[in-house]
């Protein structure tokens, strides 16, 4: 796709809906699923590291240096379009919502008693803080930025009840006590996230001046 990417000037809003076919968008989608298993991959590596999002936003190339302003620093490379799929919100809520799944399934292969009606709240609260936070950046990314509000702090609630849940959880063993430390980690990371992003939809205007007076300071 790399001679497809340079043969065109990408400046105009409707040239990937008019050129790319649907062979395109299955590699685009391809390509975003990967990003994923990146983050994800770094996450694991780094997740006890002091700034360790900061660390991944680098290396993930979503920021230039790393000045504990992440996310506030992503930015899209040339040649890719402006969709959910891809931006930097959408990649670190699939991976950690990846990780808390995957992180309750070794626990409950760890726990010698399966708790029927747990095992469902827990399930729902893990598809439905996913699912306000993709709904609230596709809205922020059509410019809704009241309702990506709304959808933020409906997927912030059920964040907080899946930390709670996760609290109290009995930890009889040093493994299961590893396992939720874990969770809590990749818990605190998506409301960070959330919170500064949701912040920026309130105030766009701030994030307007910042980066006027960045290109003033570089010219």
């Amino acid at each position: 796709m790399s001679d497809f990417e340079n043969e065109y000037d990408f400046s105009d809003e409707d040239f990937f809906n008019d050129h790319w076919s649907e062979k395109d968008w299955k590699l685009y989608l391809e390509k975003a699923d990967l990003q994923v298993s990146l983050f994800l991959n770094l996450f694991i590596s780094s997740r006890n590291i002091v700034n360790h999002m900061e660390h991944i936003a680098l290396q993930m190339g979503w920021s230039k240096e790393t000045e504990g302003k992440f996310p506030d620093n992503f930015f899209r490379s040339k040649g890719s379009p402006d969709t959910i799929h891809t931006h930097p919100v959408t990649t670190v809520t699939r991976g950690l919502y990846q990780f808390l799944s995957k992180n309750w399934e070794i626990f409950l292969e760890s726990s010698k008693t399966t708790d029927v009606k747990l095992c469902w709240l827990y399930a729902q609260l893990l598809n439905g803080g996913e699912r306000n936070a993709l709904y609230a950046i596709s809205c922020m990314n059509a410019g809704d930025s009241s309702l990506a509000v709304c959808h933020f702090k409906n997927a912030l609630q059920i964040l907080n009840f899946t930390m709670e849940m996760i609290q109290k959880i009995p930890k009889n063993s040093l493994k299961i006590n590893v396992i939720f430390q874990d969770a809590l980690i990749a818990c605190f990371d998506l409301r960070e996230i959330w919170i500064k992003v949701m912040e920026s939809c309130k105030n766009p205007e701030e994030d307007e001046d910042e980066s006027e007076s960045e290109s003033e300071e570089e010219s």
